[in-house]
Protein backbone atom coordinates (compact mmCIF):
# COMPACT_ATOMS: atom_id res chain seq x y z
CA UNK A 1 0.00 0.00 0.00
CA UNK A 2 1.36 3.30 -0.58
CA UNK A 3 0.90 6.07 1.82
CA UNK A 4 0.23 8.22 2.89
CA UNK A 5 -2.94 9.03 1.09
CA UNK A 6 -5.65 11.67 1.19
CA UNK A 7 -8.88 10.36 2.93
CA UNK A 8 -11.62 11.77 0.99
CA UNK A 9 -15.20 11.40 2.61
CA UNK A 10 -17.52 10.38 -0.55
CA UNK A 11 -21.25 11.11 0.33
CA UNK A 12 -23.95 9.06 -1.49
CA UNK A 13 -27.89 8.98 -0.95
CA UNK A 14 -29.24 5.29 -0.96
CA UNK A 15 -32.25 4.62 -3.61
CA UNK A 16 -34.07 5.03 0.03
CA UNK A 17 -32.91 8.47 0.19
CA UNK A 18 -30.93 7.69 2.99
CA UNK A 19 -27.37 9.81 2.90
CA UNK A 20 -24.01 8.83 4.09
CA UNK A 21 -20.69 9.68 3.97
CA UNK A 22 -17.23 7.39 4.45
CA UNK A 23 -13.58 8.05 3.96
CA UNK A 24 -11.90 6.36 1.49
CA UNK A 25 -8.61 7.17 0.16
CA UNK A 26 -8.73 5.25 -3.43
CA UNK A 27 -9.52 7.87 -5.28
CA UNK A 28 -7.58 9.12 -8.39
CA UNK A 29 -7.90 11.39 -11.40
CA UNK A 30 -8.98 9.69 -14.56
CA UNK A 31 -8.88 12.39 -17.20
CA UNK A 32 -8.68 16.39 -17.46
CA UNK A 33 -10.80 16.58 -20.55
CA UNK A 34 -13.35 16.16 -19.17
CA UNK A 35 -12.62 15.67 -15.66
CA UNK A 36 -13.29 12.09 -14.35
CA UNK A 37 -12.06 10.75 -11.21
CA UNK A 38 -11.68 6.72 -10.30
CA UNK A 39 -13.29 6.01 -6.75
CA UNK A 40 -12.89 2.07 -5.61
CA UNK A 41 -14.75 0.85 -2.83
CA UNK A 42 -14.66 -2.39 -0.76
CA UNK A 43 -17.85 -4.62 -1.98
CA UNK A 44 -18.68 -5.43 1.54
CA UNK A 45 -19.82 -1.67 2.59
CA UNK A 46 -23.21 -0.63 1.92
CA UNK A 47 -21.40 2.70 0.00
CA UNK A 48 -20.36 0.43 -2.49
CA UNK A 49 -24.09 -1.25 -2.93
CA UNK A 50 -25.52 2.29 -3.30
CA UNK A 51 -23.08 2.89 -6.02
CA UNK A 52 -24.79 0.24 -8.10
CA UNK A 53 -27.44 1.99 -8.79
CA UNK A 54 -27.18 5.57 -7.75
CA UNK A 55 -26.60 8.27 -10.31
CA UNK A 56 -23.64 10.37 -8.56
CA UNK A 57 -21.52 10.86 -5.38
CA UNK A 58 -19.95 13.80 -4.01
CA UNK A 59 -16.42 13.71 -2.74
CA UNK A 60 -15.17 15.89 0.13
CA UNK A 61 -11.44 17.02 1.18
CA UNK A 62 -11.88 17.25 4.54
CA UNK A 63 -8.91 19.15 6.59
CA UNK A 64 -6.58 17.91 9.56
CA UNK A 65 -8.64 19.69 11.86
CA UNK A 66 -11.88 17.54 10.86
CA UNK A 67 -9.82 14.42 11.56
CA UNK A 68 -11.71 13.33 14.58
CA UNK A 69 -15.14 13.29 12.79
CA UNK A 70 -13.46 11.42 9.52
CA UNK A 71 -12.48 8.87 12.19
CA UNK A 72 -15.67 8.43 13.53
CA UNK A 73 -17.60 8.02 9.86
CA UNK A 74 -15.19 4.90 9.41
CA UNK A 75 -17.60 3.56 11.67
CA UNK A 76 -16.89 -0.44 10.52
CA UNK A 77 -13.20 -0.05 10.16
CA UNK A 78 -13.18 2.63 13.70
CA UNK A 79 -14.95 0.20 15.55
CA UNK A 80 -17.34 3.80 16.22
CA UNK A 81 -20.11 2.44 17.83
CA UNK A 82 -23.03 3.66 15.30
CA UNK A 83 -26.39 2.23 14.81
CA UNK A 84 -27.62 3.15 11.05
CA UNK A 85 -26.30 5.33 8.72
CA UNK A 86 -28.15 8.04 10.04
CA UNK A 87 -26.80 7.65 13.26
CA UNK A 88 -23.39 7.96 12.46
CA UNK A 89 -24.16 11.28 10.28
CA UNK A 90 -25.56 13.05 13.47
CA UNK A 91 -22.70 11.74 15.82
CA UNK A 92 -19.81 13.17 13.17
CA UNK A 93 -19.33 16.54 14.64
CA UNK A 94 -19.27 17.44 11.04
CA UNK A 95 -21.44 20.58 9.47
CA UNK A 96 -22.73 19.13 6.29
CA UNK A 97 -24.75 20.53 2.94
CA UNK A 98 -27.67 18.11 2.42
CA UNK A 99 -29.09 20.79 -1.02
CA UNK A 100 -25.35 21.31 -2.77
CA UNK A 101 -25.85 18.12 -4.20
CA UNK A 102 -28.19 15.58 -5.20
CA UNK A 103 -25.62 13.24 -5.18
CA UNK A 104 -24.82 13.20 -1.48
CA UNK A 105 -23.87 14.92 1.35
CA UNK A 106 -21.05 17.36 1.24
CA UNK A 107 -18.55 19.13 3.81
CA UNK A 108 -18.66 22.80 3.07
CA UNK A 109 -15.87 23.63 6.05
CA UNK A 110 -13.49 20.94 4.47
CA UNK A 111 -11.00 22.35 1.78
CA UNK A 112 -13.62 21.68 -1.27
CA UNK A 113 -15.55 19.17 -2.71
CA UNK A 114 -16.98 18.08 -5.90
CA UNK A 115 -19.77 16.35 -7.27
CA UNK A 116 -19.64 13.80 -9.85
CA UNK A 117 -22.05 11.72 -12.23
CA UNK A 118 -21.11 8.12 -12.64
CA UNK A 119 -20.23 7.23 -15.83
CA UNK A 120 -18.86 3.73 -15.42
CA UNK A 121 -18.63 0.80 -13.36
CA UNK A 122 -16.54 -2.07 -13.29
CA UNK A 123 -16.00 -5.11 -11.39
CA UNK A 124 -12.66 -6.78 -11.75
CA UNK A 125 -13.00 -9.30 -9.70
CA UNK A 126 -11.09 -8.08 -6.39
CA UNK A 127 -12.83 -6.49 -3.24
CA UNK A 128 -13.25 -3.43 -4.04
CA UNK A 129 -15.86 -2.13 -6.90
CA UNK A 130 -14.58 0.74 -9.56
CA UNK A 131 -17.09 3.44 -10.33
CA UNK A 132 -15.90 6.51 -12.54
CA UNK A 133 -17.23 10.15 -11.76
CA UNK A 134 -17.53 12.89 -14.37
CA UNK A 135 -16.73 15.79 -12.29
CA UNK A 136 -20.13 18.32 -12.43
CA UNK A 137 -19.32 20.91 -10.04
CA UNK A 138 -16.46 21.49 -8.07
CA UNK A 139 -15.95 24.17 -5.07
CA UNK A 140 -12.98 25.34 -3.29
CA UNK A 141 -13.42 26.79 0.78
CA UNK A 142 -11.99 30.12 -0.07
CA UNK A 143 -10.57 29.63 3.85
CA UNK A 144 -7.89 27.10 2.05
CA UNK A 145 -8.00 27.64 -1.80
CA UNK A 146 -8.60 30.55 -4.44
CA UNK A 147 -10.86 29.52 -6.75
CA UNK A 148 -8.66 28.27 -9.66
CA UNK A 149 -7.34 25.95 -7.05
CA UNK A 150 -4.25 27.77 -5.87
CA UNK A 151 -3.88 26.93 -1.86
CA UNK A 152 -4.15 30.04 0.38
CA UNK A 153 -0.70 29.16 2.77
CA UNK A 154 -0.87 25.51 3.06
CA UNK A 155 -4.00 23.40 3.39
CA UNK A 156 -3.74 20.05 5.59
CA UNK A 157 -5.89 17.40 4.23
CA UNK A 158 -6.48 14.70 6.31
CA UNK A 159 -3.67 11.84 5.22
CA UNK A 160 -3.82 8.50 6.30
CA UNK A 161 -0.79 6.69 7.18
CA UNK A 162 -1.87 3.23 8.09
CA UNK A 163 -4.88 2.03 10.38
CA UNK A 164 -5.19 4.60 12.94
CA UNK A 165 -2.11 6.76 12.45
CA UNK A 166 -2.79 9.71 10.45
CA UNK A 167 -0.19 12.71 8.99
CA UNK A 168 -1.42 15.92 6.53
CA UNK A 169 0.74 17.79 4.64
CA UNK A 170 4.45 18.94 4.82
CA UNK A 171 4.44 22.68 6.26
CA UNK A 172 5.37 24.61 2.78
CA UNK A 173 4.79 24.17 -0.65
CA UNK A 174 7.42 24.68 -3.40
CA UNK A 175 6.45 25.95 -6.51
CA UNK A 176 8.31 25.08 -9.97
CA UNK A 177 8.17 27.60 -12.98
CA UNK A 178 6.47 26.60 -15.96
CA UNK A 179 8.52 25.87 -18.54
Amino acid sequence: MLAPRIAYLIGTISEDKTPNLIPVSNLTSASTQPQQVVLAVYKQWTTYETLQTAPGFTVSVPGIDQLEAVWKLGARYSRFPTASAGEKLAARGLTLDHQASDYGPVVPAGIGWMSCRVVARLDLGGDHGIVIGQTERVWFNPDYVDRDGTPRGTPHPVMQQTGNQFTSTANEFTSMPYL
